[in-house]
Formats: structure tokens, sequence, C-alpha cells
């Protein structure tokens, strides 16, 4: 496994409402895998901590790691709060948009 993990979300919507928070990754034959994911009730502190919480009993920390996601607020807090060494970096198409 590459040492870059992708964070992202989807929105439900229909009978049963949440959020889809979900980790994947690329292995060093481009094969795009998920590595986790978790339903949560909205998309807070909360939820991202406990999910990058989990994480971490699977993705250890370390300097070598980095993790891409959106500008989302949330997710830069959960992982300053679970993750101490690790890179965090954005999707360039979501720089553009909120720049």
């Amino acid at each position: 496994m590459r040492k870059v993990i992708v964070i992202d979300n989807t929105h439900l919507y229909g009978k049963y409402e949440g959020v889809l928070l979900r980790a994947v990754a690329q292995d060093t034959d481009n094969h795009i895998y998920p590595i986790a994911c978790c339903i949560a009730d909205k998309e807070n502190d909360a939820s991202w901590t406990l999910f990058f919480e989990n994480l971490k009993s699977i993705i250890v920390n370390g300097p070598d790691l980095c993790f891409i996601s959106d500008r989302h607020k949330s997710i830069t807090n959960g992982i300053a709060k679970a993750y101490n060494h690790v890179h965090h970096g954005y999707y360039v198409r979501h720089l553009g948009e909120n720049l």
C-alpha cells in the first residue's frame, strides 16, 4: 500500500439519512481499494474524530503518511486529534473552488 490515504464522504438521502465517511488507498499496481468506512448521523468533529481514532488501529501514525481530503474543517480537526505526525493535503479541485 502506498502511504497516501484519500478521505471523503457522501451524504445519504432517502429513508436512512446520514453521512458515509470513507478512506481509500492505492496499491503499487494502481488498484484502488477501500480501507475503512463509517456511517454517521452528520459530518462534524465528533464523527470524524471517531472515524480517525478507529482508523488508527489499521493505519499506523508516522511521518511518511499523507492524508488527502476536501477542506472540511472537521476532517482537519479529526486528523489533528488522532494523528500527530502525518501530512494533510487538499484536493486540487477543491482548492480551485474554495480560493
